[in-house]
């Protein structure tokens, strides 16, 4: 159910209950026009007070909306910042790593050919 649907049923009801209770109140044909004409005015300024409400609620929402909004869209631009100054944070680690990588794998390339080429080594593989 949306807001204006149920709006408009409050509304409703409130006038048939109104009338309903003027009409069934014991008084004479003067008194119950005065009552028709006083409550009409009454009713008249609740519905005004209401649909001034109901603007400034939709007025909100638009407002907090926005807000969210751009509040949702700062917070992805600073984590896309951070996650940039990260990556540029790790790229000298990444590289000096990758450097030691290449020399250990170096190493182990030399100490392979050496024992290869060990003339003690191959007597006791053999």
């Amino acid at each position: 159910m949306n807001g204006k649907t149920f709006f408009i049923g409050f509304l409703t009801g409130t006038v048939i209950a109104g009338a309903a209770t003027m009409l069934t109140a014991p008084s004479s044909g003067k008194q119950l026009r005065t009552k028709i004409k006083d409550n009409k005015d009454e009713i008249l300024a609740t519905l005004t007070e209401v649909k001034e409400r109901l603007i400034d609620i939709k007025e909100e929402t638009a407002n907090a909306s926005k807000v969210s909004k751009e509040s949702i869209n700062t917070f992805i631009g600073d984590v896309k910042v951070l996650i940039e100054n990260w990556k540029q944070d790790i790229e000298p680690n990444k590289q000096e790593l990758t450097s030691h990588i290449q020399e250990l794998e170096s190493s182990i390339s030399e100490l392979e050919n050496t024992a290869a080429a060990s003339p003690i080594l191959n007597k006791q593989a053999n």
